[in-house]
């Protein structure tokens, strides 16, 4: 059930070019989020933002009585909007909608013991929270992990001191593999694997296609979790659709990002 509230900004700090964390104190939101689900975020005067921008939850915490209380943020400054949001300090109100659409299934117990989690750019804010609720399990996931430089590779630290094994790729260079992400996945899919895998992936649409090529080609399992612009967040707008892959028939063509996803099987969707 999502929550329609008014919190406040606890912290706000740069993470590299552009690229900013943003936490909120939005605890009914936070003890409900769920790895690959999103908020619509905004300001409250109406003056000022009209429609709400969708962002991934990326993290929730601390834990306070048990439960977490903040969502955390993790965005990158594209316009005017992002900019303002850029500008909000602790103690400033925003308007949030949330937790929303459908999340990253996590596996069984005694499933996939070899994660593989792929992002590209800002598609990393997708993934702190899902290495919090994979616990223990983190140490069974790989980080591929691509950007234009080495400065924008944000959070890579932070997986690296949870166990996730991490590895980079830069179009220029700067760090690790000179190239796409999609070439280390095409590596790692070509290695024996050390049991069964899944494969988890956020980033731009052109790179989501090619993951999800790369995995239904060696029959693995494949979540892709679909960046698209959204106005309402909640399916009545009609403007985040993508078509399906296998449409059963004339009324079954598309599916909505943000109800229906935003994570799918690369079986579902036609990216």
């Amino acid at each position: 059930m999502p929550f329609d509230v008014i919190a406040a900004v606890t912290d706000q700090r740069e993470l590299g070019p552009d690229t900013w964390l943003l936490a909120l104190d939005a605890p009914q939101i936070a003890a409900a989020a769920r790895a690959g689900e999103f908020v619509m975020l905004g300001l409250p005067e109406i003056d000022r933002m009209l429609i709400r921008r969708p962002f991934s939850i990326a993290r929730v915490g601390p834990a306070e009585a048990g439960a977490p209380r903040t969502i955390e943020i993790v965005y990158k400054v594209f316009g005017s909007r992002t900019a303002m949001f850029s500008t909000l300090r602790p103690g400033a109100k925003m308007s949030v909608l949330g937790p929303l659409g459908r999340g990253f299934w996590l596996p069984e117990p005694d499933g996939p013991r070899e994660l593989l989690l792929v992002a590209g750019g800002i598609g990393i804010a997708i993934f702190p929270l899902l290495v919090q609720q994979l616990g223990a399990r983190a140490g069974e996931a790989s980080l591929l992990y691509g950007a234009r430089t080495a400065a924008e590779l944000v959070l890579r630290d932070w997986f690296a001191e949870r166990g996730v094994a991490v590895e980079l790729a830069t179009d220029d260079g700067s760090a690790g593999h000179h190239g796409m992400v999609t070439d280390l996945l095409e590596a790692r899919l070509a290695r024996p694997a050390r049991g069964r895998r899944l494969v988890m992936a956020c980033g731009p649409t052109p790179m989501l296609r090619a993951v999800g090529d790369l995995a239904m080609a060696r029959e693995v399992p494949c979540q892709l979790a679909l960046e698209e612009t959204m106005a309402c967040g909640f399916g009545v707008c009609l403007g985040c659709v993508v078509p399906r892959r296998n449409p059963e028939g004339e009324f079954d063509r598309f599916v909505r990002v943000c109800t229906e996803g935003p994570v799918f099987d690369a079986r579902e969707v036609a990216p």
